[in-house]
């Protein structure tokens, strides 16, 4: 599948099975993070964290928000939107995860007039 990807397109992105290489559960977790959904905790998060600077050896010095990972266990999804890199990462982790397109709100009004058109 990811083979007849284009760059631009959405595709939903599920995990199959668990996974067990570190390499691709930080590209996985990568890809993941592009979703709204998933990364919407963590943009929380910042958003009410307040920085406090202080000084440290001369050096300004500001703790920043501790980054959440997300749930990758079998069965999570996101939906990603593909850039020539993000296909690469997905051939890589091919093996983990399940790839289908996802409808955009285009199509769906072009295959309503569709039906439309084949029923009368």
């Amino acid at each position: 599948m990811p083979t007849d990807l284009k760059p631009g397109q959405s595709v939903r992105v599920t995990i199959s099975r668990t996974i067990t290489r570190a390499a691709a559960r930080k590209t996985i977790e990568r890809l993941f993070m592009k979703d709204k959904a998933v990364r919407s905790p963590l943009d929380a998060r910042s958003r009410n964290f307040k920085e406090l600077p202080k000084r440290r050896g001369g050096v300004i010095w500001t703790k920043r928000p501790n980054k959440l990972h997300p749930e990758l266990a079998k069965g999570a999804s996101a939906v990603v939107r593909t850039t020539p890199q993000s296909i690469r990462d997905l051939a890589s982790v091919a093996s983990f995860v399940t790839i289908a397109p996802q409808e955009t709100h285009a199509q769906k009004p072009a295959r309503k007039a569709a039906a439309a058109t084949s029923n009368s």
